[in-house]
C-alpha cells in the first residue's frame, strides 16, 4: 500500500485510523533495509536513493581522471618545468667544443643538467598521482553528499506523512487511551523532522561544494556541465600487508628519485668547484630556484604533530679559493644527505598512516554495518510493539536510531574509499584499487 504525502482531510484520516489502527501512519516511517552481503562475505553497497537528473553528461571515475590528467593546470605546469629543463640540458650540450676550455667544469654542469631532468620527470609523475588521488576522492564525496541529501529527502516526506496523521488525530478529538499522540507528540516529530532537514541543507551544500571542488580538480570550469555517474558509494575488498605498502611507497614515490638525484647534483658540485677556475664560481643553484618547490612544514601543537621535511641549501655562487670553496661545497653535499634521509623517513612514515588510516576504516565499516543491522532487528521489533501499543513515539525514536546508524554506515563507506584512494597515492600506484568504472 502506497501513501500519498498530500494533504488530506480529518475524516478521511479518521477513517483510516478506525480501520487500519496506528499501523497506518506507522507504516510512513519504513526505511530501507539493510544491504545483504555478499558472495564473499562482504557487505553490498549501501542502499542507493532514487537518482536526480543531472544537469549535462555523466562522468564514471575513470573519465573524470583522464579529463583532470588531460587538463589540470598542475600538470601543465610540470610539464612545460620538464620541457625547460630539457632545453637547458640541450644548450648545455650544444655549446661548442672550445667552451670546455674556458669552463672546466662544464662537463659536470651537464651531468648536474641530467640530475635535473631527472627531478622534473619525477614532478611530472607527482602530479599525475596527485591529481588521481584529488579527483577520486572528490568524486566520492559528491557522490555520498548526493546519496545522503537524497536519503534525507526522502525520510523527511515519510515523516510529514506521519506527522499530518497524527496532527489529524489530535484536532479530530479522537482520544482512545490505547493511541499515545498529544500535543508533545507533536511537537517532537516536527523537532525531529526539523533535524533531518538541516542535515539534508547540509549534505546539500557538501555536494554542491565537491562538485565545485571536483571541477577544479579535473581542470575545468563551472560552464562544464556534468555530473558524476555513480549513484552509491561501493564496497572495496581486498587485503595489504603493513610492509608492502611501505615498500613500494619506497620503491615507487617520486619524492624519492628527487631526493636521490638533488644528492648526486650537490656531490658532483664538489667536483665542478675543484675543476672551476676564479674566485667567484657560479653553482647548480644558478641554473635553477632550489627553493621554488615548497617544503612541507612541521606541525607540532596541542592537538596535532605532523614532521616537516629539510629543504635543499645552495647559494647561487661560491667565493674564495678552490680549497675553500670545494670545502663548503662538500659539507652542502654532505647536508644533502641529510634531506635524503629525512624524505625516506617521511615517506615510510606516511606509509605506515596511510595502512593504519586503511585498516581503521575497514574495520570501522564492518563495526557500522553491524550496527545497522542490529537497529534495523529493533525497528521490526519495535514495529510490533508499537503497533500493540499504539505509541508512537516508541517507533519513531527507534526508526531515528536506525537512520542515524545507516547514514553511519554509509559515511564509513566514504571514509574506507578515501583510504583506499590514500593507499594509491603513498605508494605511487603500487596498491591500485579497482575502484568501478578506472
Amino acid at each position: 500500500m502506497t501513501h500519498s504525502a498530500a494533504p488530506v482531510g480529518g475524516p478521511r484520516i479518521a477513517r483510516a485510523v478506525a480501520a487500519l489502527g496506528l499501523t497506518f501512519a506507522l507504516a510512513a516511517l519504513g526505511i530501507a533495509q539493510p544491504p545483504e552481503r555478499g558472495k564473499n562475505g562482504e557487505p553490498d553497497a549501501p542502499p542507493p536513493p532514487p537518482a536526480a537528473t543531472p544537469t549535462g553528461p555523466t562522468l564514471n571515475l575513470g573519465e573524470c581522471i583522464a579529463v583532470g590528467l588531460e587538463r589540470n593546470p598542475t600538470i601543465k605546469a610540470a610539464i612545460h618545468s620538464l620541457n625547460a629543463a630539457q632545453a637547458g640540458r640541450q644548450a648545455l650540450g650544444n655549446m661548442p667544443r672550445y667552451a670546455e676550455f674556458l669552463k672546466k667544469e662544464l662537463p659536470i654542469r651537464r651531468q648536474q643538467a641530467d640530475r635535473g631532468l631527472v627531478i622534473a620527470e619525477a614532478d611530472v609523475r607527482k602530479a599525475r598521482q596527485d591529481i588521481t588521488y584529488d579527483v577520486t576522492r572528490l568524486y566520492y564525496t559528491y557522490v555520498y553528499a548526493s546519496q545522503q541529501e537524497k536519503t534525507a529527502g526522502d525520510v523527511i516526506e515519510q515523516m510529514e506523512v506521519f506527522y499530518k496523521v497524527a496532527e489529524e488525530i489530535w484536532k479530530t478529538g479522537i482520544r482512545d487511551p490505547k493511541i499515545k499522540v498529544d500535543q508533545f507528540t507533536l511537537y517532537n516529530l516536527r523537532n525531529r523532522i526539523t533535524d533531518v532537514k538541516m542535515l539534508q541543507v547540509k549534505a546539500e551544500v557538501g555536494r554542491k561544494q565537491a562538485l565545485d571542488a571536483l571541477k577544479e580538480a579535473m581542470g575545468v570550469d563551472e560552464t562544464f556541465q556534468f555530473a558524476p555517474r555513480d549513484t552509491e558509494l561501493p564496497l572495496m575488498a581486498g587485503t595489504v600487508a603493513k610492509e608492502d605498502v611501505i615498500q613500494r611507497a619506497l620503491a615507487g614515490r617520486p619524492e624519492i628519485a628527487q631526493a636521490a638525484a638533488g644528492v648526486d647534483a650537490f656531490r658532483l658540485e664538489v667536483c665542478a668547484q675543484a675543476k672551476a677556475r676564479g674566485l667567484q664560481v657560479p653553482t647548480l643553484a644558478a641554473g635553477s630556484d632550489l627553493h621554488a618547490r615548497q617544503v612541507p612544514l612541521a606541525v607540532r601543537t596541542d592537538t596535532e604533530y605532523r614532521p616537516g621535511a629539510i629543504a635543499p641549501e645552495m647559494p647561487m655562487g661560491m667565493v674564495g679559493r678552490t680549497e675553500d670553496r670545494v670545502a663548503r661545497a662538500w659539507e652542502l653535499s654532505h647536508r644533502q644527505g641529510a634531506v635524503y634521509e629525512k624524505a625516506v623517513n617521511l615517506i615510510r612514515l606516511e606509509a605506515a598512516y596511510a595502512f593504519q588510516t586503511w585498516e581503521a576504516t575497514t574495520r570501522r565499516r564492518d563495526e557500522a554495518r553491524r550496527r545497522f543491522e542490529d537497529a534495523r532487528k529493533m525497528v521490526v521489533e519495535s514495529r510490533a510493539v508499537a503497533a500493540t501499543r499504539q505509541d508512537p513515539e516508541l517507533l519513531f525514536n527507534n526508526e531515528a536510531l536506525a537512520g542515524k546508524a545507516q547514514a553511519e554506515y554509509v559515511e564509513s563507506v566514504l571514509e574506507h574509499l578515501k583510504a583506499l584512494a590514500a593507499l594509491e597515492r603513498v605508494t605511487a600506484g603500487g596498491v591500485v584499487p579497482a575502484f568501478p568504472g578506472r
